[in-house]
Formats: C-alpha cells, structure tokens, sequence
C-alpha cells in the first residue's frame, strides 16, 4: 500500500522562516540593547519637576523656551547645609527642561578637587533631585563646593563589543557653579 503525499516545504518557504525567525531575534536583540543601555544611566532618585525660581528667566524668554543647542542650563541650590556628622543635603539640583542634553553632577570642593563628594546618574530635561547623600561626613565649617554640570547628547552611546555601556557623547565643555555648604555642630 501507497503512503498519500504529504505536500513538503519548499526552499522558498523554509527561506522566509529563517528570515523571519532572523528578523525577530534582530528586533529583541535591540530591544534588550536599548534597556540595557539605559540601565545605570539614568539617576534613580531623579523626579519630573523644576524648582522655582532656580531657573534664570532671562535666558529662557530670549529663547523662546529652548535653549540654544549650543549651550545649556543648569540649576542647584544656592547654598547647601548638612549637620556635623551627617551626609543628607538638599541640593535642589535640576536639568531645566529647556535644555536638550542630559546632564550628570559631580560635586567636589574647591580645597579637595579629587574627593569627590556626590556624582549623580543621568538626569534627563525636566528631572530634578531634591536631597542628595555626600560620599563622607564634612568637617565643621564654611566648604566652597565646586557643582559640575557635564552634558550628554541624549540617545548617542559608546557601547563595547560585549554590549556593555561604557558612556555616552559628552556635550561641550562642563558647567560649574560655586556654592557654599555649611557644616554646621549639632
């Protein structure tokens, strides 16, 4: 007795499973890359929000609400405090959303360029961190802390071979701004 013919695959069709099957592992391919990407970028105490009155509005209305692409804001307390022995400080620091860069913070004092108080992860246009923790305790007294604003071109990432971030396009030079943090005695 005679097996009835089953009708096989053709090439053709097998041809346009593996394209398909490549094409799907392509799309989650790069979808795993992009969260992977933004993983350890992005700062996980920052919030949506601005803080009033910390944004200079001359520049803002000259702009028509955008800042030049060639420069940037930046924004954070005008004075900073912290008790003795303690290393919570508001520091009011914010990316105004008039800006088309991310920005991380790094704060250090003028005194001691090299001990790093506080460096932030990213914070996208219109994300703010309110208090911050500073890597070690201040001794009493009068610190002028240097606040260091660096840019980052959004969405253009250095990546290794291996999938691994290792930075971003860094945006011009850095900002800074001097700001006093008072050490006060409990």
């Amino acid at each position: 007795m005679r097996r009835p013919e089953v009708p096989r695959p053709t090439w053709l069709t097998r041809r346009r499973a593996c394209v398909l099957a490549l094409t799907a592992v392509a799309v989650l391919g790069v979808g795993w890359g992009m969260a992977a990407l933004l993983g350890g970028w992005e700062d996980p105490l920052a919030t949506e929000g601005s803080y009033e009155g910390l944004v200079r509005p001359e520049v803002t209305r000259e702009a028509k609400g955008k800042v030049d692409s060639s420069s940037m804001e930046i924004s954070c307390a005008a004075a900073m405090r912290v008790r003795e022995g303690e290393t919570t400080v508001e520091a009011r620091l914010e990316n105004p959303t008039s800006n088309h860069v991310d920005q991380r913070v790094r704060i250090y004092t003028r005194e001691r360029p090299d001990d790093i108080l506080y460096q932030s992860g990213a914070l996208a246009p219109g994300q703010t961190i309110e208090t911050i923790e500073l890597a070690h305790p201040l001794e009493p007294g009068r610190h002028d802390a240097i606040v260091e604003f660096q840019g980052y071109e959004r969405h253009r990432s250095l990546v290794s071979n291996q999938g691994e971030l290792l930075g971003h396009d860094a945006f011009g030079a850095s900002c800074a701004a001097e700001v006093p943090i008072s050490c006060v005695a409990k």
